[in-house]
């Protein structure tokens, strides 16, 4: 019964990785890409978690046809070096000038796609390869930089980045705020669903 799934499941995940994938870069590409030029919440809230979230099911389809650890854990012990990787790049991007620079610059906004989706596949690497306390001490640092930057996106009179309107920028602010916390509460279940698997 298991092995007749097994090949069902496999197409899922491709399905899903490639369906998710294409979403993410048709955003990058006319006529969709209007959305994100107009857009900072499109942007910010919708493209970027869309691409990590390509990587994370691209990575998962490539596990579900292969077995055996990947040459990539020999370096991401605990998880530490994916994490870390993933800060980076999440980091980076959160930049309103590295934001400005994707919206006008094609080579900029390709090396957004790329780096989003790497950070993706490297953060389900790490999550399958940490335990618990690497875990929190990961979300308990990303998740708050991001409420914070959404809270101050959504209350500063500042207007930040240029290719964006004021009021884009209160949207974007608003949206990114519920995105982490949609993501921690996700963590969260994640966690205790593992725990219930080893108690």
């Amino acid at each position: 019964m298991n092995t007749r799934r097994q090949p069902a499941a496999r197409a899922l995940a491709r399905a899903a990785a490639i369906s998710t994938a294409a979403a993410a870069v048709a955003l990058s590409l006319p006529p969709l890409r209007a959305l994100i030029e107009q857009s900072m919440a499109w942007h910010m809230v919708v493209q970027m978690p869309l691409l990590a979230a390509a990587g994370w099911l691209s990575s998962r389809a490539v596990d579900s046809a292969r077995s055996g650890p990947t040459r990539f854990n020999r370096f991401n012990r605990f998880g530490l070096t994916g994490f870390m990787a993933v800060q980076c790049i999440a980091a980076y991007w959160m930049l309103p000038s590295a934001i400005d620079r994707a919206v006008v610059l094609p080579m900029v906004d390709a090396a957004k796609v790329a780096s989003l989706f790497a950070t993706g596949w490297w953060l389900r690497n790490a999550f399958q390869v940490a335990p618990p306390a690497v875990q929190l001490f990961f979300a308990g640092t990303t998740l708050p930089m991001a409420v914070w930057l959404g809270s101050y996106l959504a209350s500063t009179d500042l207007r930040l980045c240029n290719a964006y309107s004021l009021a884009s920028q209160v949207n974007a602010g608003r949206g990114l705020v519920a995105l982490a916390l949609v993501a921690g509460i996700g963590w969260a279940l994640h966690l205790r669903g593992w725990m219930a698997q080893r108690s």
